[in-house]
């Protein structure tokens, strides 16, 4: 799996910061999905069950009011949840495509108005990051799941599984994920989290989307060319030829 490819969908403003020498982590807590770091609903309620235990619910006489009852449940589950959607803010993530070849579904969601890049690597060389010091990384491939029914296990004794597993109807995505921590799990900037990275070393390929025209383009090589000059690189970018004409 080491020469596995893994691609990267960017627009031209967060490419170019790649390329000058940084990969971007975002804070969990800051992804569009609002199922990011979420609990799937069975272990959910095995925890909240665990969470009304501990915290002295079932004692409650009863005789209480039911609508006192009910008040403290939503407070009980209220408080659980808050507790649990902390840790989204002690992970950064940075996610890739896993696939042998670009992906047309990427580019739909991920290109806009045609102005996306895709940059393209190994796993072997993305292995190759150094982790800022204080701070732990993994990397891995997310597993879908039926967030309704299925049940995990490992969510007892594992505070990060959340952000290893995301729903079925995104499988399409083929991700895997470095994630960054820091070892003593506290939170992290709400900006994310920019780690030094060598470009040179890390790229393979770089990909303009099908549908940017020949003259933008022309307008990242010569960036890119200026990139080159400054650092002795050799960054060149082509545009996909996913929708060119059929050729015999």
């Amino acid at each position: 799996m080491g020469d596995s490819k893994l691609w990267r969908y960017y627009d031209v403003i967060k490419f170019l910061s790649l390329i000058n020498g940084e990969l971007y982590f975002a804070r969990a807590d800051k992804f569009k999905d609002k199922y990011e770091g979420a609990i799937p609903r069975q272990n959910y309620l095995h925890f909240a069950e665990l969470y009304r235990g501990r915290t002295g619910l079932e004692d409650y006489n009863a005789d209480m009011q039911a609508d006192n009852t009910t008040d403290n449940k939503a407070d009980i589950k209220r408080e659980f949840l808050e507790e649990f959607s902390k840790r989204k803010k002690k992970v950064a993530i940075s996610c890739w495509h896993l696939n042998e070849s670009e992906s047309a579904a990427m580019w739909e969601v991920y290109s806009r108005a045609g102005q996306g890049i895709a940059v393209c690597t190994a796993l072997n060389k993305l292995q190759r990051i150094n982790k800022p010091s204080g701070y732990e990384m993994e990397m891995l491939k997310i597993d879908y799941i039926d967030f309704e029914n299925d049940f995990h296990e490992g969510y007892i004794d594992n505070e990060l599984l959340p952000f290893k597993i995301k729903r079925k109807e995104f499988e399409y995505e083929h991700e895997f994920r470095i994630l960054l921590y820091k070892n003593n799990l506290e939170y992290l900037p709400e900006e994310g989290i920019k780690i030094p990275v060598d470009t040179w070393e890390l790229i393979e390929d770089i990909i303009a989307s099908p549908e940017m025209k020949e003259y933008e383009v022309s307008e990242v090589q010569r960036l890119l060319d200026r990139i080159n000059r400054e650092r002795g690189t050799g960054f060149n970018i082509r545009r996909s030829r996913l929708y060119e004409n059929l050729r015999y």
